[in-house]
């Protein structure tokens, strides 16, 4: 089987990227390219999304670690509807702290990927 490492949460699970590496994960986010948003969870754990206008991955973390990553490239509307779909999970499931406005994070997180999607499609 032949598998492609295209993503932050690819490279994390393969072990291309060390704990180390991801303990200052704004650092790491912008070192990559990305933007990095955090939303707590109410079971002490942080919800971290990383994006760019070609990428986006979702870790779930805690003191520091790493505990699941998912992420998918692709088009920026395949990027803007994976972001969608982790706030709605997040909504339906109430799983966000109660001091977590859903809905304000939601639109920073898309401004500012419309931000980076408008510099990055001005470089080409």
């Amino acid at each position: 089987m032949n598998f492609k490492i295209n993503t932050v949460a690819d490279r994390i699970r393969n072990g291309l990227i060390k704990p180390e590496q991801i303990k200052n994960i704004r650092k790491f986010a912008d070192s990559e390219g990305m933007l990095c948003h955090s939303i707590q969870l109410k079971d002490g754990t942080a919800l971290k999304i990383l994006s760019n206008a070609i990428e986006y991955d979702c870790l779930i973390m805690k003191n520091g670690k790493v505990l699941t990553a998912r992420g998918k490239t692709g088009t920026a509307d395949d990027v803007a509807i994976g972001i969608c779909g982790i706030f709605d999970h997040l909504a339906r499931r109430r799983r966000a702290e109660e001091s977590v406005n859903i809905d304000f994070e939601y639109f920073n997180i898309i401004d500012d990927y419309l931000k980076k999607f408008e510099q990055f499609m001005s470089k080409i």
